[in-house]
């Protein structure tokens, strides 16, 4: 059973005045921790218009619901601030519901660190970071900084690394005000985080 504050996305502020480049931004970190729990959990789209239908909203997300993640994200075609607060709360339930697999890879990496050995030889995060980089390249690979340095294999891995912290949060009670709180803090960043 969902505790009551993963539901609470009338909570989440929409009175506010952002920019264009801040709303990209917000777009851009949202899909980033979306490719994360997809690509942990080996998540399908079929599973994320589930729970779009189960919380009554597959009708207003319907367009970004047929292009994830198999397109490109498109700017023009980006959320807006009511799109962005119903798919947090998606993204909530997901990883909220795959908490466990969460847990479970944070151990491993713990494991594999204490060993002194590097976070690829966890299978399940080797799994996780390929997955990861995968949809990564398909959906945003060429909507952050140009530089090559970007989009390298580390650069990538440690994003994902990041976002499995991240996810654990998340998850969590009031998960769903903590990430769209991120998500406002980091469309005032002047670069994309964690890329």
């Amino acid at each position: 059973m969902m505790p009551a504050s993963t539901a609470n996305w009338e909570d989440l502020s929409i009175e506010l005045s952002l920019d264009s480049d801040q709303l990209h931004k917000m777009n851009l970190e949202l899909e980033l921790v979306l490719i994360a729990i997809t690509a942990l959990a080996q998540i399908d789209r079929l599973e994320i218009a589930q729970i779009a239908k189960d919380v009554d909203v597959q009708s207003i997300l319907s367009d970004w619901l047929q292009t994830w993640p198999q397109a490109k994200f498109i700017p023009a075609r980006q959320l807006d601030l009511r799109q962005l607060r119903l798919l947090v709360s998606i993204v909530n339930r997901l990883a909220h519901k795959y908490q466990m697999v969460v847990r479970q890879t944070m151990t491993d990496w713990q494991q594999i660190v204490q060993l002194d050995r590097l976070p690829l030889e966890a299978p399940s995060l080797a799994t996780y970071i390929d997955n990861f980089i995968i949809i990564y390249q398909v959906r945003l690979g060429d909507q952050t900084k140009d530089s090559e340095a970007t989009h390298s294999f580390e650069s990538l891995s440690q994003a994902a690394l990041n976002l499995l912290i991240e996810l654990l949060f998340y998850g969590g009670n009031n998960g769903n005000q903590r990430l769209w709180q991120a998500l406002l803090q980091r469309s005032q960043a002047t670069v994309i985080t964690p890329i």
